[in-house]
């Protein structure tokens, strides 16, 4: 029987054959930095059909000042600075597998989802031009995978399954769309060096014309003087 305390032998082995750090212990709000802060991934993952080219981000966008009585925050709000009337609004939640979850079969956050939902219904309330819920899942691998060689193997059908089942646009607003983004860290490399990477949307958003009233509060944002975040 394992003492309090006393890390078990699967976990000293995990310990003593890694050395570099866990993709499922980086923080979300550092995580959603190093997305929207990749080049490739700004277009790839975020500038998708019809949007114009060239959009800039900010970050946790408070809406105490936003017109309506609205509270909370944007996780990313985007937008060309010379169009402010097609702001794109985005609401992310990580879901993460890490070694133990990957053991187990439980991942973290998943419950969440109905959070997520509840935040990007109220953003799409507020008349952005485009609103969407993107879903974050991370995946340590490198226990799974160990003296498999070169493999970029991931989540298992069964927990991929999983997930798909329960990240679902029933709970959306009909104009919020809806994305999963996974990231898999297959081998012992620095998270994002080496693995696999992709987006699933779900569902694309209904683009809506914005009020005069939202427009200048976005411009307001992204104003000319300000600095982009990308």
């Amino acid at each position: 029987m394992q003492q309090p305390g006393v890390t078990s032998y699967i976990d000293l082995v995990s310990i003593a054959a890694f050395t570099q750090p866990s993709i499922a212990d980086i923080a979300e709000d550092k995580l959603v930095e190093r997305l929207f802060a990749d080049p490739l991934w700004g277009t790839e993952f975020f500038e998708l059909a019809g949007m114009p080219r060239g959009m800039v981000n900010r970050q946790r966008v408070l809406l105490d000042t936003a017109p309506g009585n609205f509270k909370g925050d944007i996780d990313v709000l985007r937008c060309v600075p010379d169009h402010p009337e097609q702001a794109v609004a985005y609401q992310l939640k990580r879901i993460k597998f890490g070694m133990d979850q990957l053991r187990n079969g439980t991942p973290t956050k998943l419950r969440d989802f109905s959070k997520l939902a509840q935040q990007a219904n109220l953003v799409a309330r507020m008349g952005f031009w485009q609103v969407y819920a993107y879903v974050v899942v991370v995946v340590d691998a490198r226990e799974q995978n160990a003296g498999k060689g070169t493999t970029y193997a991931g989540l298992s059908s069964k927990l991929k399954s999983l997930v798909y089942s329960a990240v679902s646009t029933q709970p959306l607003d009909e104009r919020v769309g809806l994305g999963i983004l996974d990231f898999t860290q297959p081998m012992d490399y620095t998270p994002f060096m080496v693995g696999s990477h992709g987006l699933h949307l779900k569902r694309p958003s209904k683009p809506t014309t914005q009020s005069e009233e939202l427009t200048r509060w976005i411009a307001g944002l992204f104003g000319k003087s300000s600095q982009s975040s990308n």
